[in-house]
């Protein structure tokens, strides 16, 4: 303000630019600074509550995922021995065994020995080799892995060729059934006749120990299934019972196969569920706090709204029951030494309002009775498909109320950013004020000066008249 009218008060020497400057000054104290506060205390405050709101969706979460009954059905397998078995998610089985008499095999047949792959010619003419129905055709201008190539190029999803080199000068052309089980054995022909005897010619241990022979003969794999007979085309078996996949490994093994509830997944996500309350809470403590001894207030200590939620949170834990039970009381009973009944609680909650988790006794009433667990976390769906909520369905409801769309939070972040916008506004009106006042007093201050300037001018003149007329 100064700046523009710099040459306020030379008339009079009292109506200075300072002078509007302190007056500019006390009134920005009064009216801008508040303002100022308020913005930055609400700045903070959106802040708290953007943590707040994200530490509830947490909570939140860990709710929702304890309501499906869907994390009652993921399994753990234990095997002891060499098969492999996996099971999917709701699939009702305890135990069974494995008993693997003999893996099923594809079929090779073992051509006889060739000098070369590339450079002699596999056949006198040309003529026709059948493997099962399926005709190759040949002529004296194959070499050897040529041959190979047209067994694989007509052999499609049931057979291939490849060549082996077992020596220093033999190499074997070896066809097998892509496929194990008896139904891929392979019959091979030579229709013709005119392929070279050595590739033919049976294979005799003493005469002729790399001649042509049946290598292995596809076979459908044997096991038994607690005792019960069983054979399958292949060694990987998911026909036999319903989202269970075995695979066989080993001729003459044993495997006993446990399947439990994998009771890890549900212990984890439980104390999810308190660590996130437990957080929440503390936050909505510290928030709120308003400690008349020591005088220390939280950012929310006047918002009865943040005030409500952690008296909310703690009534949902003891209040809300399923059967007459809360979470508190959840826990399951044995006997003492003198016969009299205990009980072994999962949670407790501290006269803080923390609530705590022994994942031991949880883990005994899962292996006690999943059922009845599940049924108390997530509800249960009678046979006219009526739904009765579970303690979490209940706890997930009562959470959506604060986090769903166009709820409690949601209506309250809107709420601080309406207030921050009008105290924006607020603040930009009252300075316009300011300045349109200090405008006016400025010229108003320059008028003065300039009436003042003038008295002063004549004034001089006059004492200047009466000090001659002293001489």
């Amino acid at each position: 303000m100064a700046g523009n009218i710099s040459s306020l008060g030379i008339g009079s020497g009292v109506l200075t630019a300072d002078v509007i400057d302190q007056l500019r000054a006390a009134d920005e104290s009064a009216i801008i600074k508040p303002i100022d506060r308020n913005i930055e205390l609400n700045t903070k405050k959106q802040e708290a509550f953007s943590l707040l709101s994200s530490l509830m969706t947490t909570f939140k979460s860990s709710t929702s995922a304890l309501s499906d009954d869907t994390i009652f059905d993921n399994k753990e397998v234990n095997v002891s021995g060499d098969a492999e078995v996996s099971v999917l998610p709701g699939v009702n089985i305890d135990s069974f065994s494995l008993e693997t008499v003999s893996l099923a095999t594809k079929d090779v047949t073992k051509f006889g020995s060739f000098a070369d792959r590339d450079k002699t010619s596999v056949a006198l003419g040309t003529g026709t080799l059948t493997i099962n129905d399926i005709e190759i055709e040949y002529n004296s201008s194959m070499k050897l892995e040529d041959l190979a190539q047209a067994i694989t190029d007509a052999g499609g999803d049931s057979f291939s060729a490849s060549i082996l080199q077992t020596g220093e000068n033999a190499f074997d052309l070896i066809v097998s059934s892509k496929e194990t089980g008896a139904a891929n054995a392979l019959t091979i022909t030579d229709t013709s006749a005119l392929l070279k005897p050595e590739l033919l010619e049976p294979a005799d241990p003493i005469t002729n120990p790399s001649g042509f022979e049946k290598v292995q003969t596809a076979s459908d794999a044997e096991f038994k299934y607690d005792g019960i007979k069983i054979t399958r085309p292949s060694n990987t078996i998911s026909d036999l019972i319903v989202g269970v996949d075995i695979t066989l490994k080993k001729e003459g093994d044993i495997s006993n196969v446990n399947v439990n509830l994998k009771k890890d997944t549900i212990v984890d996500e439980v104390q999810m569920f308190v660590d996130g309350y437990n957080e929440l809470l503390s936050k909505l403590n510290d928030l709120s706090l308003a400690d008349v001894e020591t005088g220390e207030e939280g950012i929310f200590s006047n918002e009865s709204f943040i005030k409500s939620i952690s008296r909310e949170m703690s009534s949902m834990l003891s209040s809300m029951t399923v059967g007459g039970k809360s979470l508190t009381g959840l826990g399951h009973e044995t006997t003492n030494v003198a016969g009299d009944p205990v009980t072994h609680y999962v949670f407790d909650l501290s006269r803080d309002g923390r609530l705590s988790f022994n994942s031991s006794n949880l883990e005994s009433m899962l292996d006690d009775d999943p059922e009845s667990l599940r049924g108390f976390f997530s509800g249960t769906t009678d046979a006219d498909g009526v739904h009765t909520p579970g303690l979490f369905d209940m706890m997930d409801e009562k959470l959506l109320g604060y986090t769903g769309s166009g709820k409690m939070f949601s209506n309250f972040e809107t709420s601080l950013e309406t207030a921050a916008k009008n105290l924006s506004q607020s603040r930009i009106d009252s300075i316009k004020s300011l300045d349109m006042r200090y405008a006016t007093m400025s010229s108003r201050f320059a008028a003065y000066d300039s009436m003042i300037s003038q008295i002063n001018a004549q004034f001089a003149s006059l004492q200047m008249m009466i000090n001659d007329q002293s001489k």
